[in-house]
């Protein structure tokens, strides 16, 4: 295969790896923090979905994929590129949702993200749609361009830069649409998927392209060895069918998850509506007993000042 490197062959980056190690022993840390102030730990349904995040970004970044596609397949190029910018953010921040966040933090960290703390600030800011979604339309298409993609794999620190770029952006992008906490701000449900549907057709114009075009369009690719017994055009093409083909399925998740998420919380809204309606008709009640109450008691008392 000309030196190429098997499915089987893995990398070691010492960066990512003890980022990765930090992410998991905070992780762990906020879930022992969550059972110790609720009394109850927290269920799979959050830390199966943050592990298996960082599981992605370990296949991302540490598997073959890696290095394929630095310098053999711009269709392993774009999967990582999909994996950094979309899968791996949403599913961090499925794991995150409350109670994890803001239970698991700290006190002092809690302060500083708090709305009116300086990263609360900061990330309010970040992720106003207006700021997160052009944020990650941008990165997406700059990336792209093939004069900068080609540039950018063969540079190891602006390389670096570039998956920082696309997982922030992304991360910033899903928490707009993921909503993790509750919060006057959260938009209503039709909003984000408003948002998530102006995400997914962006990423329509990088990957129809790749998989219709009749030419190549990625010079480094074209004279990449053709070790894998693919040609240029077909992985350019499979490069754009495999991105369109994550978009659609990423699409049709959320869209239901955020669709299901929105009819929870107007149910919960009309219970929570009706019990209170209920509780003030209660209260009335015990208003117009309590007046009742008062005026046989000044009738009692009336009766026992006369007199006999």
């Amino acid at each position: 295969m000309n030196g190429a490197p098997g499915w089987g062959s893995w990398s070691l980056d010492p960066l990512v790896a003890i980022a990765l190690l930090a992410a998991g022993g905070w992780y762990v840390a906020m879930l022992r923090r969550v059972r110790e102030r609720t009394g109850r730990p927290v269920g799979p349904g959050h830390w199966l979905f943050y592990w298996s995040g960082l599981a992605v970004v370990v296949i991302a970044l540490l598997s073959p994929i890696d290095e394929i596609g630095d310098r053999w397949l711009l269709s392993a190029h774009m999967l990582q590129h999909t994996l950094l910018s979309d899968i791996a953010p949403a599913l961090v921040i499925l794991g995150l949702r409350a109670p994890v966040l803001p239970l698991g933090l700290p006190r002092g960290v809690l302060v500083k993200v708090s709305p009116r703390g300086a990263l609360g600030r900061f990330w309010q800011a970040a992720t106003r749609p207006w700021i997160a979604l052009p944020a990650w339309a941008a990165a997406t298409w700059i990336w792209s361009i093939p004069s900068v993609f080609d540039y950018t794999a063969q540079h190891s620190l602006l390389h670096a830069f570039e998956h920082a770029t696309l997982f922030y952006t992304g991360f910033a992008l899903w928490w707009l649409i993921i909503a993790p906490l509750p919060s006057a701000r959260r938009e209503s449900g039709m909003v984000r998927l408003a948002y998530l549907a102006f995400s997914r057709g962006f990423g329509a114009f990088v990957c129809l392209p790749l998989a219709w075009l009749n030419h190549t369009v990625y010079p480094l690719y074209v004279n990449a060895p053709r070790s894998y017994g693919v040609s240029a055009l077909s992985d350019q093409r499979l490069a754009g069918a495999s991105m369109c083909l994550i978009e659609f399925l990423v699409f049709g998740v959320a869209l239901v998850a955020v669709f299901i998420d929105a009819l929870n919380r107007d149910e919960r809204a009309q219970v929570l509506g009706e019990r209170a309606e209920l509780l003030g008709d209660e209260a009335q009640a015990l208003g117009e007993h309590t007046r009742a109450l008062g005026e046989h008691s000044q009738a009692l008392g009336e009766l026992a000042a006369s007199p006999r």
